[in-house]
């Protein structure tokens, strides 16, 4: 009984990530007071052990600044375990809407990837693409 209700729960949700792209596109690794943030997988691009992706910190309050969200795209080096930033952006609005408000493109060093961080988390989630 508990096995067939298990499985209506699992196709229930598959259908509606399936039914819903805002839903499918950006899933949540880390939440806190200030910000969620988020990854899509969609994005990914893979090239050997390098993984390129979009990430969102969306903030709960407005920055004084005047953004509400940093989109940031970062490499992935799967093998070595780090990343880079290769851009950022702030917009006005949650889930970079609104306007641009800052931007640019970066080609920063590789940094090693803490344990037990968000970063941590994205490093398993695009490596397993």
């Amino acid at each position: 009984m508990q096995t067939t209700v298990t499985k209506k729960a699992l196709l229930l949700i598959l259908l509606l990530f399936l039914t819903c792209p805002a839903w499918s596109a950006w899933a949540i690794v880390n939440e806190t007071k200030e910000f969620n943030l988020y990854v899509d997988p969609s994005t990914v691009r893979k090239d050997g052990a390098l993984r390129k992706v979009w990430e969102i910190m969306d903030f709960k309050l407005s920055s004084s600044e005047g953004y509400m969200s940093i989109l940031y795209k970062k490499e992935y080096d799967c093998k070595e375990e780090r990343l880079r930033l290769l851009a950022i952006s702030s917009h006005s609005e949650s889930m970079a809407g609104g306007k641009t408000l800052f931007s640019r493109q970066l080609n920063e060093d590789w940094e090693v990837i803490p344990p037990r961080t968000s970063n941590e988390t994205i490093l398993s989630i695009v490596c397993a693409k």
